[in-house]
């Protein structure tokens, strides 16, 4: 009788390491499989053994695998007549950063045994498997890491002044990242260098759950300032100058904005389509013929193509979408039209100043104070200032201090560490590794998972032959069923060093290919299901990644931004008009939409659950829904615009193609948070019925319903606004 066992398996270290150690007698006598070596020959269960190690030629069996590589066969075989016999057969694949793995254990010779007797004997041969696996695992962890310092470690260089020098770093980070250095000193962006170190520093800080003290505090009354007040203050020159100048320069209100660099400064591209883009159009902030010199490209279509797995049973799809990111904008060249815009309304905009701490009236008319260090100033006593307004909004990003304070340390359920480069170079054509300047890359995944993520590739064509390239993988956070792995610190620098490693395999560089800038950021995917399930701080309204409530699928945080600035400025004014502005006021004054925090639960099949190739084949899977159901529905799902009735036949279309989603779901969600979702669930399809009745209403009726709220409180009038202006930008309300 025969008992057999195959698996498929990621080893986290390169090719070479594996298959040397894969050939080294010692690692195998290391294995826990209870045998023990007495020379020549080995002792297991009161049998004698010898075992026989060959390298085979490629099989023809395994030739539709474009990667596979080698193959190891072992042949451990009786002394005695008596014993079973075992043969493993081992197939290696080159993922580059890492190995993938075919075993297959054949065990014959077993004499006759009774049902119940096989069962027992699989699982044990499985549990045996399972822990050698584990050992081999940690063991080519150990080896090919173990050699250098990991980065928390490195110990920053400082200068008498108290700055750390951008070169001694770079010179200490090169031990363990040599391609990341030698390309940012190639790029002459040594002190990008250091900014991705202090960001990744300050990411442990947060992943320890350290908070800053003394940077919100609320007192009896807000101290004295020292120069006007404003009505808002605006800490954070990204996406937040967007809002400060739709606020001054639509609506008239005394606005602030400082940066910790100088406003305006951007590296990055910004990809939205052009009915999204008419919304600064129709706001009257913007004109198109002042954007003709930031839209860099448009796209005939914007793609998404999952790699196909040769473990998959799922057809490949690709997702071709004409009307979704297929504009790609020059960030810095819009920032910069929009502080024009804002300085000549008569908003203030402050350079290299740094949010130090806010104070806020505990107590009667709201009022917040704000102080400033300002990093440009030379005369001691003159570096922190102090500022007056009604409200300071929060733009500082992921690592917002503010944000870290409100959510005690915690803030985030998931995160992208994304990293990359605007390079140019790359041979031109259609092929998948090629460059196509007419085609934006929003997903894109060329093998399955490499050291335990599944990296997911963008590609978005700029000026020239410029093409912005990014990878990203989706790491959970304080998920006691899969908590990160080992000496995971979802670091910068690490996906820098294999991003450089593995570019050449996604896109082919030609002759004169040059990296010219480095991209990087922490994207938080998502707080929790809910608007605010952590009251937000008095005096205080966060904003784009400090918010984190773009689709989590999508990571379009700039497009999430522009379809939502109509909505959240206009109430944002009648807060401001009616003195609503207290926390159970403001939270209505949100990018928050119900159908969005809907899908938190997709994200979590992003971060690998079981087999290497298991995420690619789920992407695959919704991907052939999403074209099933046609153009319309996947441009709503990527707008955020998506109905109840999508999302129903996502879900029934989903479990007809792949009804194996229940038991992955078993594997990935906890009990508590299959509560959430069907908790989510019905949350939506309320909503969903009052949007409904709302759109059968007509507009007479919502005009009625206002002046009736009105009569009753501003603040109910703000609430029913509020719900009217979240349906509207999912679409459910015209």
């Amino acid at each position: 009788m025969r008992i057999t066992h195959t698996d498929y398996l990621e080893l986290p270290a390169p090719f070479a390491f594996t298959w040397n150690a894969l050939r080294n007698p010692a690692v195998w006598a290391a294995l826990p499989t209870g045998a023990e070596r007495l020379g020549e020959t080995w002792y297991w269960e009161n049998e004698l053994y010898t075992v026989e190690c060959e390298e085979l030629r490629p099989n023809p069996a395994h030739a539709h695998a474009a990667r596979y590589t080698k193959q190891l066969r072992w042949q451990i075989r009786p002394i005695a007549a008596t014993g079973a016999s075992v043969q493993i057969d081992i197939w290696l694949y080159d993922a580059v950063i890492a190995t993938h793995v075919t075993i297959r254990i054949a065990v014959e010779g077993i004499g006759l045994r009774r049902p119940w007797q096989y069962a027992r004997l699989t699982r044990r041969l499985v549990s045996i498997f399972q822990a050698c696996r584990t050992q081999v695992q940690s063991r080519l962890i150990a080896g090919t890491t173990g050699t250098v310092a990991p980065v928390a470690s490195i110990p920053a260089v400082m200068t008498a002044q108290g700055e750390t020098t951008t070169h001694n770093l770079a010179d200490m980070l090169r031990e363990r990242y040599p391609q990341t250095v030698d390309c940012f000193r190639a790029m002459h962006a040594v002190d990008q260098l250091e900014r991705v170190y202090a960001l990744e520093q300050g990411w442990q800080r947060l992943m320890r759950g350290t908070v800053a003290d003394n940077i919100y505090r609320l007192t009896p009354m807000p101290a004295a300032t020292n120069v006007t007040n404003f009505d808002l203050i605006y800490v954070g020159g990204g996406l937040g100058l967007l809002h400060a100048a739709t606020m001054a320069c639509c609506y008239g209100w005394r606005v602030m904005l400082v940066d910790r660099g100088e406003v305006g400064c951007a590296q990055q591209i910004w990809n939205i389509s052009r009915d999204e883009l008419q919304a600064l159009v129709d706001l009257g902030l913007v004109r198109w013929d002042e954007l003709a010199d930031v839209i860099m490209r448009e796209y005939r279509s914007s793609l998404i193509r999952l790699y196909n797995s040769p473990y998959s049973r799922v057809p490949p799809h690709e997702l071709r979408l004409p009307n979704v990111h297929n504009l790609a904008l020059d960030a810095g060249a819009l920032l910069r039209l929009l502080r024009r815009k804002l300085e000549a309304a008569g908003g203030v905009v402050r350079d290299y100043h740094t949010f130090c701490q806010v104070r806020v009236a505990q107590d009667g008319p709201l009022r917040v104070a704000v102080e400033l260090e300002d990093t440009t100033a030379q005369t001691a006593g003159t570096t922190h200032a102090t500022y007056s307004a009604r409200l300071l909004f929060d733009g500082m990003g992921p690592l917002s201090p503010l944000t870290q304070q409100r959510y005690a340390g915690r803030p985030f359920a998931g995160v992208c560490p994304v990293v990359g480069t605007v390079a140019r170079g790359f041979i031109a054509g259609t092929a998948p590794d090629q460059y196509d300047p007419t085609v934006g890359e929003l997903l894109t995944s060329n093998a399955d998972t490499q050291h335990n993520h599944q990296l997911l590739w963008q590609g978005l064509p700029g000026r020239d032959d410029e093409l912005a390239v990014s990878v990203t993988y989706y790491a959970t956070l304080n998920d006691s069923r899969r908590p990160l792995p080992p000496g995971e610190t979802c670091s910068l620098l690490d996906l820098f060093e294999h991003y450089f490693t593995l570019l050449p395999n996604h896109k082919q560089p030609g002759p004169d290919f040059q990296h010219i800038k480095p991209v990087y950021s922490y994207i938080p995917t998502d707080h929790s299901m809910r608007s605010q399930a952590v009251p937000p701080l008095r005096g205080v309204v966060t904003l784009g990644d400090a918010a984190a409530q773009h689709n989590p699928l999508t990571l379009c945080g700039f497009g999430a931004h522009v379809r939502n600035l109509p909505r959240i400025t206009s109430l944002l004014n009648f807060a401001l008009h009616h003195n609503l502005l207290e926390p159970q006021h403001l939270e209505r004054v949100t990018a928050f939409q119900t159908n969005v925090a809907l899908n938190w639960v997709f994200r979590r099949f992003m971060h690998p659950w079981g087999k290497p190739h298991q995420v690619n084949e789920l992407l695959q899977v919704f991907m052939g829904t999403l074209n099933d159901l046609g153009s319309p529905t996947a441009t709503r799902f990527f707008q955020d615009r998506m109905r109840w009735t999508d999302y129903r036949d996502i879900l029934v279309r989903v479990l007809e193609r792949y009804p194996r989603i229940l038991v992955a779901a078993r594997q990935v969600l906890e009990p508590a948070q299959i509560v959430r979702r069907l908790r989510a669930y019905l949350r939506f399809s309320g909503v969903a019925a009052q949007a409904a009745a709302a759109r059968m209403a007509g507009p007479g009726v919502e005009r009625t319903a206002y002046r009736l709220a009105g009569r009753i409180s501003p603040a109910c009038e703000l609430r029913l606004r509020a719900a009217y202006a979240e349906w509207r930008v999912m679409g459910w309300v015209e």
